[in-house]
């Protein structure tokens, strides 16, 4: 009796979801016409009606579009995660949609007859291409959680930033792809589905045929070889299906990126442990959150409900319940040597270190000359036009580059970034509610706001972390999900026609357009007072990595110091967010870069993950606006470019260095055994 009473208990999101889709399809179906048109064919005058029409051809199969598309994006996340030995491997984090997204841009672009008639052909290519640039990145590393999610993040930002590009190049030709691309439900027909659902039925199928190695591979890969399982052909079929189904998916309805990432999640947090189980509970989890979304933006938005894309919004359904349920979960799920990533794979002493970051310094100042006089113009044009963007770029990509090394440091975690950690998003949503509530704010008001925001999403992502440790997944996991929150709420901003949406576009865009000396004064303000609360924190910054009982025994202030370094990362990220907007991965990418290049001590990797994420904000206005000429790309999206090839290819580096370095190991001991 007490174990069913647990059962039930565990089993609440499953019901309370169950219980909102039946009651909003009911409210739902009735305002079109009435309970009658359950059966829209049960006489022959509800049948001819136009509110029967409706229910037939528009109201039930964007219902069953939700409900089967929600429930493959669930099952092909937990394939993902389950083959991969990796909690955070989703479609959306693996690069997988974002290559299939791409390749019908291109397609839609260049050959549009071929959309038209192949548009699953071509989304399964740009996926497995996608697939196959992670897989190559990692090598070796590929069972790595870390190492494969940052290959997965490069690719994937890397490819968005591209499809960006040509939305923002080619506007007239690809409108219709905006709202696609967010996730677009809307149906005029049976078409989707009867498309959609035999390539899921095959897909799962072929999953469901491989229960036992995918439940031996979940155990790990040793344990699978010595099952007698072929590792590499049983991984390779089982995320061939995952792909099959993430494609076929993205081909009809765009891309959906939060639930591939959550049901399976939710599944695991309320009980399901059996690999089967887990992926069908997964898959009606993620049936349940994106029908409820799709139904729920119909009950209360009526007919604006159509111009907001309910991929977009699932976040608002699925990460409230993400931080409840994580509050539950105990454990450590990702096991990954990621403090192993806080020492440089080349060992160098404190000078080698000190000339590395010189050389980064000459990098930054031949971008900064480039950026200044190329094209040649007259002196009085270059301090007047080209030196307040100079600037803006060269503070904004600074205070990233810093405060990502801050927050790698402070929660010994590789993944920790401003983005990756919502503070980002908090800004920003702290700048809307002062642009809502208070119409004549000014810059200090929206400064107050953007700072106000970015601390509140920092504080929480810390206290769900405390818990455990500040592990990564965790930590990772509650970033993304106030992230998903914000962007749904900016989304819904921009759906109300908002006149001052023009304002927050601009901000988002994470350009330099709007750069001048005047706007400069109080983000560069911000900016100095965080960079000038890190110096007395570098000691600090060096024994928090080692944990909490090493920082009591060396008599380290630990609550003092963890403050002193957040409220350092929050003004380093409100400033960046002031100047430029929130632009993705260079908070991320910078130290990753200086880490692998071989800045280990705190002083180095420091100063040379602020010099990398300058330089590439730099460089990135630059190329923005000499490349397409008369055109300009805004800096914010060539940065996640370049940021992520710069990281694609030190992965790549270190990936080769440490497999020369294990032949290099094994061909001593070999002449060791010989002798």
């Amino acid at each position: 009796m007490n174990s069913s009473k647990h059962t039930i208990l565990q089993a609440w999101p499953l019901l309370v979801l169950l219980a909102l889709l039946v009651f909003l399809v009911d409210a739902n179906a009735k305002a079109i016409g009435g309970a009658a048109l359950w059966m829209p064919f049960g006489s022959g005058d509800a049948a001819e009606t136009a509110s029967s029409i409706r229910m037939s051809y528009v109201y039930l199969p964007q219902l069953v579009m939700a409900l089967i598309a929600g429930a493959g994006l669930g099952f092909a996340g937990g394939v993902f995660q389950l083959s991969l030995l990796n909690p955070l491997a989703s479609p959306s984090t693996l690069g997988v949609s974002a290559g299939a997204q791409l390749a019908l841009t291109l397609a839609l672009l260049l050959a549009p007859e071929l959309h038209a008639d192949h548009a699953f052909a071509i989304s399964l290519m740009g996926s497995f291409l996608a697939w196959g640039l992670v897989a190559l990145i990692s090598g070796r590393k590929l069972e790595d959680p870390l190492t494969l999610l940052l290959s997965g993040m490069a690719v994937s930002f890397t490819l968005a930033a591209v499809t960006t590009c040509l939305f923002i190049l080619k506007d007239h030709y690809l409108n219709s792809m905006f709202i696609w691309g967010a996730g677009d439900l809307a149906q005029n027909g049976w078409d989707g589905v009867r498309f959609l659902a035999p390539k899921l039925l095959v897909g799962a199928a072929i999953v469901l045929a491989m229960a036992r190695p995918l439940s031996l591979l979940g155990l790990g890969s040793g344990v699978a070889r010595s099952a007698g399982v072929s590792v590499g052909w049983s991984r390779a079929i089982l995320l061939s299906a995952a792909i099959l189904i993430t494609a076929a998916i993205t081909a009809t309805i765009g891309i959906i990126a939060f639930v591939g990432l959550a049901a399976p999640h939710i599944a695991r947090m309320i009980g399901a442990r059996r690999v089967v189980p887990q992926l069908l509970l997964a898959a009606l989890m993620g049936a349940l959150l994106l029908g409820v979304t799709d139904q729920a933006l119909q009950f209360l938005l009526k007919s604006l409900a159509a111009f907001l894309p309910a991929g977009a919004l699932a976040g608002l359904l699925g990460a409230p319940l993400i931080l409840y349920l994580l509050r539950k979960v105990t454990g450590s799920p990702l096991q990954s040597e990621h403090s192993l990533w806080l020492r440089s794979r080349v060992n160098r002493d404190r000078a080698g270190q000190w000339a590395i970051v010189a050389a980064c310094g000459l990098v930054l100042l031949a971008c900064i000359a480039a950026a200044l006089f190329v094209p040649r113009l007259e002196m009085s044009l270059v301090f007047d036009w080209r030196a307040p963007r100079v600037l803006t770029a060269l503070l904004a990509g600074c205070a990233l580059g810093c405060a990502g090394c801050l927050g790698q440091r402070l929660l010994a975690n590789p993944m920790a970034s401003p983005e990756s950690m919502g503070i980002s998003a908090g800004a920003i949503m702290g700048t809307i509610i002062v642009m809502l509530i208070l119409p004549t704010a000014g810059t200090a008001g929206q400064t107050a706001g953007a700072l106000t925001g970015a601390i509140i999403v920092l504080l929480a992502v810390l206290t769900y972390g405390r818990r455990q440790d500040f592990d990564p997944r965790r930590l990772i996991l509650v970033g993304i999900a106030i992230t998903a929150i914000a962007d749904a709420t900016i989304l819904i901003f921009f759906a109300t026609g908002d006149p001052r949406v023009s304002q927050i576009l601009a901000l988002m865009s994470g350009s330099t357009y709007r750069a001048s000396y005047t706007l400069l004064s109080i983000p560069a303000v911000l900016g100095t007072v965080g960079a000038l609360m890190v110096l007395p924190a570098l000691r600090w910054l060096d024994i928090l990595p080692l944990g909490n009982a090493t920082g009591r025994a060396l008599g380290m202030p630990l609550a003092r110091a963890r403050l002193v370094i957040i409220l350092a990362m929050a003004l380093l990220t409100v400033a960046a967010t002031l100047l430029v907007g929130p632009i993705t991965f260079v908070g991320l990418a910078a130290p990753q870069i200086a880490r692998v290049i071989g800045l280990r001590s705190v002083g180095t990797h420091l100063v040379g993950s602020t010099v990398l994420g300058g330089s590439v904000i730099v460089a990135s206005d630059l190329v923005g606006r000499q490349l397409f000429t008369p055109y300009e790309l805004p800096a914010g999206l060539l940065a996640i470019l370049i940021g992520a090839l710069s990281l694609a290819l030190a992965l790549t580096i270190m990936r080769l260095s440490g497999a020369r370095q294990i032949k290099i190991s094994n061909a001593a001991d070999q002449k060791r055994l010989a002798a």
